[in-house]
């Protein structure tokens, strides 16, 4: 029960990202106001001056909405890699909006690289619709370089999602989805999801 209340505090901290004219991704607190998201997701200074993230984007039980939270995006405070598909820009607090604070922000382990067979979740705003929580089906197949691969559900939108260990820590940030296809000897097919492990993003983005 504890695993999953936490499950739910770290929720807080995630987002939908609204990029003006080009869709939906999804991102994550990393400090009081700073998000992380994918580069191609927002790739540059120009993109992020005419983004928002919106916080509490989210189902009640009685699958209402929550009362949302939007916030413009400063592009002044940009950080990014192509490489590594991974972008932190700063969060404008605003006094007519709820504090940032509120929302929290997640760990980032970069010494916790999971290993085949280990588990992950996935909090995630999947075609940028409300903020969904994946804990069933996701097993590590296994890394390559920088990127881990998992079984997953994921969709347009869940660009930029925390993929969590057990201890609800950061441990990549998913980047690819169904383009990623495995098939074996008798012809079977399984879609593999992709993310970038915080061990080669942490290093990158130094004290940013």
């Amino acid at each position: 029960i504890a695993w999953l209340e936490r499950g739910l505090k770290v929720a807080d901290s995630v987002c939908r990202v609204i990029v003006e004219g080009d869709g939906f991704g999804s991102g994550f607190l990393i400090a009081p106001d700073l998000i992380m998201t994918n580069n191609h997701v927002i790739p540059n200074e120009d993109v992020a001056a005419k983004s928002w993230v919106e916080f509490n984007y989210e189902l009640r039980l009685d699958q209402k909405e929550k009362l949302t939270q939007r916030y413009r995006l400063d592009s002044s405070r940009f950080h990014t890699s192509a490489a590594l598909d991974y972008t932190i820009v700063g969060v404008v607090a605003e006094p007519d909006k709820a504090p940032l604070s509120q929302w929290g922000h997640l760990t980032l382990n970069p010494n916790a690289d999971p290993v085949a067979g280990e588990h992950v979740s996935i909090i995630q705003h999947p075609n940028g619709g409300p903020k969904q929580i994946v804990l069933t089906a996701n097993q590590v197949i296994g890394k390559w370089d920088h990127r881990l691969h998992y079984t997953t559900d994921t969709m347009p939108g869940s660009s930029g999602s925390p993929v969590f260990n057990d201890s609800w820590e950061v441990i990549a940030i998913h980047h690819a989805g169904d383009e990623n296809l495995q098939v074996n000897a008798k012809g079977d097919k399984r879609f593999i999801n992709e993310g970038i492990l915080m061990s080669a993003i942490k290093p990158d983005a130094g004290d940013f």
